[in-house]
Order: C-alpha cells, then sequence, then structure tokens
C-alpha cells in the first residue's frame, strides 16, 4: 500500500460516499474502516468513487470485497519486517485443495450455523467478502478466520490447520 494524503476535496467526497454506502445498508464499522484507510491509501479512495459511480449491484458487491480485503491487508501490516515462509511452486496445486476442502468444509459448518447472512451480521465482514472468501482458492486471512471463528463458537483447533499456521 502506498501511502497518500487526501485534501480537503478529497475528504469531503469520501464522507459523502460513505453515506451514501450507510443508505446502502453497509454497517457502520465497515465504512468506519473504509473512510479510515481510503484517507491514507490511494487504491481505496479510488475504490470508493468506482463504487459511487456503479450501478450494477453484482459489480458494487465486488467493490465492497475489495475494499474489505484492502482493510484486511492494513490492518495486518506487520510493525516490522517479517520472514514468511518459502512455498514452491509445485506445491500450489496441493496447498489450493487443501484450501478448498477447508473452506467447503467450514461453508458447511456456516450454513448449518444460520448460512453466510447471518455470519454477516455478526462478523461485521461484508457479505461479498464472505462469498468470495468462500467461492475462492486464495489462503485465508487469519483475521478472517478468527472472526468466523468466534461467530462460530469454534476452538483455535477447529478452525487453523496446519497450513495456516
Amino acid at each position: 500500500m502506498s501511502l497518500f494524503q487526501t485534501n480537503a476535496e478529497q475528504k469531503v467526497q469520501l464522507y459523502q460516499i460513505a453515506s451514501l454506502m450507510k443508505q446502502d445498508g453497509l454497517s457502520d464499522i465497515f465504512i468506519s474502516n473504509a473512510v479510515e484507510v481510503g484517507l491514507y491509501y490511494e487504491g481505496v479512495y479510488e475504490l470508493f468513487e468506482l463504487w459511487s459511480n456503479e450501478s450494477d449491484p453484482k459489480e458494487k458487491s465486488n467493490i465492497i470485497a475489495d475494499i474489505q480485503d484492502e482493510i484486511d491487508e492494513y490492518k495486518e501490516q506487520p510493525k516490522e519486517p517479517v520472514q514468511k515462509p518459502y512455498i514452491k511452486y509445485s506445491d500450489l496445486d496441493l496447498i489450493a485443495k487443501d484450501v478448498q476442502g477447508f473452506k467447503a468444509h467450514l461453508k458447511t459448518l456456516v450454513d448449518s450455523w444460520g448460512g453466510i447472512s447471518q455470519l454477516s451480521r455478526v462478523t461485521e465482514i461484508p457479505q461479498p467478502s464472505l462469498s468470495r472468501f468462500f467461492s475462492n482458492a486464495s489462503m485465508p486471512r487469519r483475521t478472517t478466520l478468527y472472526k468466523i471463528a468466534n461467530a462460530l463458537n469454534l476452538s483455535e483447533k477447529e478452525i487453523i490447520t496446519d497450513w495456516a499456521a
């Protein structure tokens, strides 16, 4: 993320779009977090503009999911450099299969618990972000897993597997 500083006119535009997001039914916490990141990250600021100019509800949902991804990434930034594990290119297919299997099992638990809409209300993760989470094979963020685990009252052992450790 590259930092930039919004000017007064851009701040007002963010707040105006945030008001439209509120009217559209998005949660206060999501909007507040999005504005906070949008004030300092040009990509999120531009996503606000895209959202406000978009008329297709599906595209608007995708933009909200993108904003949530940026919020999560912003909040997960380490305070100091962190050495991450090395993953061989040849291992990616195996990891993706494990991730998809894990997400499929977790989706079954969510469905029996009350579904994605209920999970969205409890975790305050926008429904489009949760739908994207369960529908793709990307590695899940720990913060997302912990929010889901807390909502479903799952233990750390039940939610974290070897590939997420």
